[in-house]
Formats: C-alpha cells, structure tokens, sequence
C-alpha cells in the first residue's frame, strides 16, 4: 500500500499558529490582523501597533512590541511567557497568565478595579521598567504574584493608593516593601500637615499600652523631627494617615519592592484585665501588605485558634465613620491592597502572638476596602441599629448552622473598644460580660431566640432604634422587648423612638426576640439581671440593676456553702461592681434576689 504523506498545512490545528497586528485598531477588527482574528488559544501574539482588547481573549504567548500599545478593555489570558517591550494598560479587563513568566522592559499600568493575576507559583516577574498601580476610593488596582519578582537596571514599581482626607482620616499600610517613612512624606505632598515646629505630619501608629490609650487614645503621629529616625514603613503593619483633600481623599504614591513570600508580625497584647473596657490594650493595628486583594476568610481561619482573641476572633475595618467587624460569619470576602485593620491578640499582659500573612491568602476578586457578604442558603442576617444625633451604629445577629447561643470563636466577635459601641448584643448562653458586634445564633432556631440587647443612649437626645438590614423570613417575628416599660414593638412594622431621661447604659432592660408568633404588651417582661466576671479582674459585675423594681441582695458562698460576703445592690445605678480582694482563690456561687426574680450562677474567683 502507497503511503500518503500529509503536508503541514494539514496539521494546522496541532501547531502553534503566530500572528501579529498589521493596523492599529481592535482586536476583533479583521483589519488589525491583515486577514483572520486570532481567537485560538495555541496562537502566539505580537502586538505591533496600537490594539484594544474589547471582548474576552486568550492566547499561548503575548508580545509586546517597542512602540506598540495594547490596552485590556476585556478578559485577557495568556497560557504562557509574555514579554511588555512598549506599553500595557489594564484598564477595563483583567489579564490573566496561567503559566511561564513575564518580563516588562516598557510601561505597564494597572488601574483601578483590574487584576494581574500570576496564576503559577512558579512565575518569575522580571521588571526593568516601569510598573503602576492605580486606585480610586472604591476601586485598587490589584497585583497578584506569588512566585518571583526580579527588578534589574532602571526597573521600578509604584501603587498611588488613595487615602482618605483629614474629614474622615484612613487606616493604610505600604503595599511595597523597603520605603523610607522620610522618603514617603518628602514625596507625597499630599499628605496633611499641623504646625511648623516641629511639623507634624498625618501619618501615624497606634500603641496598645495602657499608658498609651490614656493620654492620646494610643495614637501617635511622625513630626519632622521624628521622620529622620523612624526607618521603613514596616510590611504588615498599619498606619493612620490623611491628605489634605479633606473631603475627598488623594492617592498618594508608595515605592519599594513588590512582595511574594509570607509576612509575619509579631503582636503584643497589653490587656492587664481589670483595666478600661474601652482601652484598647489587647488590640493592635496591622495592614495587607501586599499589592492584591487577601480573603478575610483565610485570614480569619489561619488565626482564629491561636493568635485571635477568642472573643475577638474578627478583623475591624475603618470606614472613615465608625470600625466595621468582619469574621467567618460575615466575612466581607477581601481586604484591599494596603488596607490597615485591628485585630485582638489573645493572651494576658505581655503575651504576643505571631500573625502571618500569607500568598495563598491573596485573591484577585475584590472592589472597595471590603466587599459585603451574599446571601446563603441556611443563613438569615438580622442588623439593628441605633441612630442619635445623625451618628448610627448596628449590632449583627447572624443565624447560620455553625451558630450556637453560646460563644463560637471565628463567628461570633466582640465590639472593638476603642470605637464608639452604641449598640451591641450580649451571649444568650454563657456571657462572660463581652459586648459583641457578630453574634452567630443557629439558624435552625431563628424563630425562638430572645437576645440581650446593651444600648448607650444620652439623655435628653431622640434615639432610634431599627432594622437596618433584614434576610430573615417574612414569617419570622422581631420584636424589641423595653423590660423596664413592659413594652413590645415589632420592629419590621415601626422603629423604637425613645428621649431618655437620663444616660442609658449596658443590659438589662433591652432585648431583642425572633418568633414564629405575635407578642404583645401582656406577655411578661423578661427582666433579666446578669453577674459575671472576667478571668483577670478584681471584682464581680452585676448588670440590670436599673430594671428592678426593688433592692437586689447578693450573697456569695464558697464551695463548702458558708457565705463569704453579702450585700444589698440599689437601683440607681444599672451596672455595678463588688470587689474581690481578699478572697481566696476558687469556685463560688452567687445569688441575687430583686422580688420574685432569682439568679444563682457559678464564679471562679483567681
């Protein structure tokens, strides 16, 4: 038999297939090409002129001629090596290289709310000229590298990162490593300044000490006579800052070098227990230090055992009005290039933790500081909030199936203490007195849960109390319960409006209850008193004191039952102490008794 050998031209869907632009014009523009548009992945692109990607593409290789320009409008990806000799704007698409490397010798520009994305760890950037990332308030350009940066010759990268204005002031780290704190602000002149001698600068860290807190709230800020001394802005660490654009913001522009391993800092806890709630001492400020977007989700999860707070296992985001709180059960997916945040360090005074970013933390999905959580099935979101004077704060009561009435560290997080917490829910089982922001409950229970409810009101001011955000059935009932009033308002028919007398503070007279049923002002307050105390404090907290109508006896015994102290609580005031010094250490039992009302619970005394 005569054997037929087939020429190449048959073999034209095996091979690699080159083309390169003839015209300036789209990519999808037969006249680009000379002839037929590219739409197979095994071809090998050279872009000669001026080409726009307006339609998702992919290819094996990209080319980039000196002189030409190719701007990515649409989804871009290429398989493998990729070589920037001219000009590469990703300004409305993403560009995406699954494998091999890539060199710029030209200008590449990533804009705000576009990725480049180094899908193989194995990648190696190699950079001799210029690379910039660009941002808006709401939109970073992303940079996603886990393999090999390389920058030779002439070779630089730059993030002009926005920064909100001295109106509302932002929390920031560097996305680039090995930049001078005196190199920044010598060449941002958008950051804002206060005086002349010395001059000080908006930019500055927070310190947890207790000292710290009690003079300046922790905050310190760089003056020029600090700047000479003060060495790089440190990777994965957090600062405040602010540019003169008070209203608006400014980007300003960090330099250094672009990251692609992991980040590790070393945090302090300086919570001695029996301090201020509101010191922030167990809190410290640290910020994504890479030039991508990471997942609060793995954040969250590769900390929230060890490192985190159990109570606090979450990250606090500033928004320019009040701290945000993001954890497992309301994740808000990713935290932006450069973008700083609280965490609380878990242990006693002095312990510290070591925090660890991580590459595969990175992810290229991500608009905005955070982005806000979807809906799920088995998942109902129930936000209430409380609004006086024109400042409004929300409590989340997430029901999920992880949820539990009692603590559930990675879910449920406490409020952070040096914000402004108007409104926060407590533990409907085993509350240790930490006021929370996210309370996870069980979804499977929605319909019956009643939730104590802290308010810190003024006197003499109207406040609003509401739902700010609801996915829970349109069967299910929420009510709020004022137990000192005896009152019952469906807050899905009408807000709660109240002009307190006098300060309102902490639990006791409010609650909120989810049911499959209606309630009214006959159902019976459920008026709850509640004593707790922390592991580290000298004394016993006893809350809802305000609520009673009569004195409330407290009597402690030890575990043989003789009493070792007793007292009688007034109700003029809604939270009060009673001193633990002197007792030996051990298991106790308190009773308090207002009327009818009795509480017996367990205290370990240390």
């Amino acid at each position: 038999m005569k054997k037929i050998l087939l020429s190449s031209a048959f073999l034209i869907c095996n091979l690699v297939v080159a083309q390169t632009t003839q015209n300036d014009g789209d990519w999808d523009d037969i006249n680009t090409w000379g002839g037929t548009v590219p739409t197979n992945i095994t071809a090998n692109i050279v872009i000669a002129h001026d080409v726009d990607v307006d339609d998702e593409r992919s290819c094996n290789t990209l080319t980039i001629n000196s002189g030409a320009r190719l701007d990515v409008e649409a989804s871009l990806t290429v398989a493998t090596t990729s070589v920037n000799n001219g000009t590469l704007y990703i300004t409305l698409g993403d560009l995406t290289l699954t494998a091999g490397n890539f060199t710029n010798n030209g200008f590449l520009r990533i804009y705000g709310g576009r990725d480049l994305v180094f899908s193989s760890s194995s990648t190696t950037l190699t950079n001799t000229g210029a690379i910039n990332l660009y941002s808006t308030k709401s939109a970073f350009g992303s940079l996603l590298l886990s393999g090999t940066y390389t920058e030779t010759g002439s070779g630089n990268i730059a993030y002009s990162r926005y920064v909100a204005g001295t109106d509302y002031w932002d929390l920031i780290g560097s996305p680039l490593s090995n930049y001078a704190i005196s190199d920044f602000i010598f060449n941002n002149s958008d950051i804002a300044t206060n005086g002349s001698s010395p001059t000080v600068y908006a930019l500055g860290y927070y310190t947890n000490t207790s000292g710290a807190s009690s003079t300046n709230d922790g905050w310190t800020n760089y003056t020029s006579s600090t700047t000479g001394a003060a060495g790089n802005l440190i990777s994965g660490r957090g600062y405040q800052m602010a540019t003169t654009a008070a209203a608006t913001g400014a980007e300003v522009t960090f330099e250094g070098t672009l990251l692609t391993g992991d980040v590790a800092r070393t945090l302090t806890t300086n919570e001695a227990g029996n301090a201020s709630a509101s010191d922030g001492t167990k809190f410290e400020l640290i910020a994504n230090p890479y030039p991508s977007y990471i997942s609060v989700t793995s954040f969250v999860d590769a900390h929230k055992n060890t490192q985190m707070h159990s109570a606090h296992a979450a990250v606090y985001g500033w928004d320019g009005v009040q701290y945000d709180t993001y954890n497992l059960a309301a994740p808000g997916n990713n935290i932006a290039p450069g973008q700083g945040f609280m965490v609380g360090v878990r242990g006693s005074a002095g312990d510290t933790q070591t925090y660890t970013f991580t590459t595969a933390m990175q992810t290229a999905t991500g608009t905005g500081d955070y982005n806000e959580y979807d809906v799920m099935e088995d998942r109902a979101e129930l936000f209430v909030s409380l609004d006086q004077n024109n400042a409004i704060r929300q409590t989340k009561l997430i029901f999920l199936n992880e949820g539990t009435d009692g603590l559930d560290i990675g879910y449920d997080a406490g409020t952070l203490d040096i914000a402004n917490n108007t409104i926060y829910s407590r533990l409907v089982s085993e509350d240790e007195g930490i006021d929370m922001s996210i309370q996870s409950l069980s979804f499977a229970e929605v319909n019956d849960k009643v939730i104590p409810l802290g308010i810190n009101a003024e006197a003499g001011l109207e406040a609003t109390i509401s739902i700010s955000h609801n996915t829970t059935n349109p069967s299910t009932y929420v009510y709020l319960e004022d137990a000192l009033e005896g009152t019952f308002t469906d807050l899905k028919e009408t807000d709660f409006v109240i002009t307190p007398d006098s300060d309102l503070e902490g639990l006791g007279r409010f609650f909120i209850h989810t049911s499959a049923t209606t309630m009214s002002n006959e159902d019976e307050s459920t008026n709850l008193l509640n004593v707790f105390k922390l592991q580290n404090n000298n004394f016993i907290t006893i809350e809802g004191l305000a609520t009673q109508s009569n004195e409330t006896s407290l009597r402690l015994y030890n575990l043989l039952g003789n009493q070792v102290l007793s007292t009688t609580l007034g109700t003029n005031i809604n939270t009060q102490t009673i001193s633990t010094n002197g007792l030996a250490t051990g298991i106790y039992v308190i009773k308090l008794e207002s009327g009818n009302e009795v509480l017996t619970k367990k205290l370990i005394i240390q």
